[in-house]
């Protein structure tokens, strides 16, 4: 079947928050891209006046690009339904959201679209991320299960997220998770599902929105022929993925997503097996790295305050004590 690629209009969503420099390069590789049918909406979340006003004078001047500024950080979560609600409210088919901390390959946009379009619109579709100071080594692909086959058992077919690509992930497949580094959703997806939920600031939020879509029918599927180049953790905590910062949010994160989906029993095993197996692990790098006890306070913390938000579930505001 031959697609007419002209047609699909697709929006791109992305994120700058006082990364100016990441974010133009990101605009810049998107605006070289071969899809003939798409806009970038880049929402500015809150950035200092002075990061926004140089970034805004360093970017192309190209009808595609539209920038909406928000005066305060209102979170991942928050800044990615601010674009999707300015998306929605235009004719676009595909929402396209991305990583401002990317390089994304020029025939990007079209792969995702050809598959999107084979599927029907009933899968939400990622790429081949690639990591950004080592191009041709794979950082992720999507989770499948684990051996153990429980729900949120995944792990990476990628080995330490530095494996060299020799080909061996060139062929399309359902994934049991993937990632919104870069992940097209459907509109007819979206209008089912809705926005990001506010339970999360960032971290989590979109594994539980992937969760809320198998268990609506919908399929992940990983298109390898659309490739992304990525860094990871700017924002946060400068690339460093074992900060307490991270351990905290992912911590927390990990805990409201099995209060959220699991059944009693389910929810009940998982704490039990997932707690555990977690806190021996960080009790060990805590004995091996005694300066790195912030790690263990984190997780700790993280548990308390899961706590108190599982008995009245209320908005997550981004707070985090590390």
């Amino acid at each position: 079947m031959k697609i007419n690629l002209s047609v699909p209009k697709v929006c791109v969503i992305t994120l700058n928050y006082n990364q100016k420099d990441y974010t133009k390069d990101c605009i810049n590789s998107l605006l070289k891209s071969t899809y003939l049918n798409f806009e970038v909406l880049l929402v500015d979340n809150g950035s200092s006046q002075e990061n926004f006003t140089k970034l805004e004078n360093e970017l192309p001047n190209d009808n595609r690009l539209i920038i909406s500024r928000l005066e305060e950080n209102i979170g991942y979560v928050g800044g990615i339904n601010h674009g999707l609600l300015k998306a929605s409210e235009k004719d676009f088919e595909y929402f396209l959201i991305m990583n401002n901390d990317t390089l994304i390959d020029e025939n990007a946009i079209k792969e995702l679209i050809i598959t999107a379009e084979k599927h029907n619109g009933n899968a939400i579709v990622s790429g081949k991320v690639y990591n950004y100071d080592e191009k041709d080594t794979l950082q992720y692909i999507g989770n499948v299960y684990s051996d153990r086959k429980g729900i949120l058992d995944y792990k990476s077919p990628i080995k330490n997220r530095r494996e060299k690509d020799v080909g061996q992930f060139d062929t399309e497949m359902e994934m049991a998770m993937t990632d919104d580094i870069m992940w097209v959703i459907p509109r007819k997806i979206f209008k089912d599902i809705g926005y990001y939920s506010d339970y999360f600031y960032l971290y989590g939020e979109q594994t539980d929105y992937a969760i809320k879509a198998q268990k609506k029918g919908y399929r992940l599927i990983y298109s390898p022929k659309a490739k992304i180049w990525h860094k990871g953790g700017i924002t946060t905590t400068n690339g460093n993925k074992k900060s307490a910062r991270i351990i905290y949010w992912t911590t927390f994160a990990t805990l409201k997503i099995a209060k959220l989906h699991f059944t009693k029993n389910e929810s009940k095993k998982f704490f039990r097996q997932w707690l555990l197996r977690m806190t021996i692990k960080r009790i060990l790098y805590f004995f091996k790295r005694k300066e790195n006890f912030t790690i263990l306070k984190a997780h700790t913390l993280a548990i308390i305050h899961f706590c108190f938000w599982s008995k009245i579930k209320y908005t997550d505001n981004g707070y985090n004590p590390f």
